[in-house]
């Protein structure tokens, strides 16, 4: 019987999971909508880097460094930029 119940507990749990993580992938999605050009270049560079444990503050600081040297977002707002941009990606690692 027991078995039987951690067997059933395991099966909910990984049919459970993938919706979870589907659900805060489109709550992300939803909130880069809004994000301001910069700020959603920044996320759009970053995103597919952020995982679980991903130490996002470097991620996000090397994507947003990149992206200021080469001209694509304005070196003065990128620090701004890249604060709003963590806000939806925070949501991918959940």
């Amino acid at each position: 019987m027991t078995l039987r119940v951690v067997v059933l507990a395991a099966a909910v749990a990984a049919i459970i999971a993938p919706g979870a993580a589907f659900a805060d992938a489109a709550s992300a999605g939803a909130c880069a909508q809004k994000l301001a050009p910069d700020a959603r270049q920044i996320y759009d560079a970053t995103a597919p880097q952020v995982t679980p444990g991903v130490d996002l503050k470097s991620v996000v600081t090397t994507a947003t460094k990149k992206l200021a040297m080469a001209g694509t977002i304005s070196r003065g707002d990128a620090r701004s930029s890249a604060m709003s941009a963590v806000q939806c990606l925070q949501q991918l690692q959940k």
